[in-house]
């Protein structure tokens, strides 16, 4: 070790200034391109919303028939056969009698950047309403991120209910200029009736119907304007108790739906699907 010691320092004091400059400006080089090029893998949660993979219709959920694909422990690997990502955990709930909104909760091996202070995974930076692709071993998807470590702290999301009452607008006969609906669409929601996802979570409870008769606008034989009750069409009244959660001032239900007086809110049972229109939100 002694010779070996006496042989380095030998070879030092025969170094020029010159070569002793190059070599400090290489391990400076090398250190600042460690920095400025080093990458960290580290394994994050991140939450998906699946979309169509039909690009005409991306901004639409999954139908009924691939949404039991998505299977929790389900894995994507890479090509040397690894877990990259693992499914955790799986959540959906009707938004149309065909399609269903679909959420995942994926563990991934994702790559972080210090410098941009971002992760990514398959070539792609994991933020917010990033779109990407995963090809796990069951099913092959395009999913939105929506969540990701460290997003709900700055954006500040408060979790609460709000009441709200809507109307039943759909159907009637436009003809005759009446806006409610046949009494069987009528008679389909009940107090007490609910709308759950696929864990059992009420995304929104129906708290009370009121059902009048609809109103008909006719004229006389003098040509004058009446309105009259319907004898067959109804108009119906709900008041709703909607899961919701505030962001940065606003309220949105079923995720990123507002809570606006005009907006419509999707009502799915066993029994039937509409989307009354909330005209009061009552707190």
């Amino acid at each position: 070790m002694t010779r070996i010691n006496h042989g380095i320092s030998r070879w030092f004091r025969k170094l020029h200034p010159i070569d002793v400059a190059f070599i400090a400006a290489g391990i400076i080089f090398l250190g600042v391109f460690y920095i400025s090029f080093r990458r960290d893998v580290a394994s994050i949660a991140i939450r998906i919303m699946v979309v169509n993979d039909n690009i005409v219709y991306s901004d639409t959920a999954p139908n009924n028939l691939s949404v039991p694909a998505f299977t929790v422990g389900d894995v994507e690997r890479d090509e040397l056969g690894r877990v990259d990502s693992t499914i955790t955990n799986v959540e959906s709930y009707r938004m149309t009698p065909d399609q269903r909104v679909t959420y995942l909760d994926i563990n991934t091996k994702a790559t972080y950047d210090p410098r941009k202070r971002t992760y990514s995974i398959h070539g792609e930076d994991i933020l917010f309403g990033q779109t990407l692709t995963f090809s796990f071993s069951h099913i092959y998807f395009k999913g939105v991120v929506v969540s990701l470590p460290g997003l709900q702290k700055p954006f500040d999301i408060k979790l609460k209910h709000t009441i709200v009452k809507a109307k039943n607008v759909s159907g009637g006969n436009q003809q005759y200029s009446i806006s409610g609906v046949p009494d069987y669409i009528a008679a389909a929601v009940n107090p007490g009736d609910q709308v759950v996802d696929g864990r059992g979570n009420v995304l929104a409870k129906i708290l009370d119907v009121s059902v009048v008769p609809a109103k008909r606008v006719t004229e006389t034989s003098d040509g004058q304007a009446l309105v009259v009750n319907d004898p067959e069409f109804k108009d119906v009244y709900y008041t709703i108790d909607l899961a919701t959660q505030k962001l940065n001032g606003s309220v949105y239900m079923f995720d990123y739906n507002p809570v606006l007086v005009g907006e419509t809110v999707p009502i799915f049972t066993n029994n039937i699907t509409i989307w009354p229109t909330i005209t009061e939100i009552v707190q």
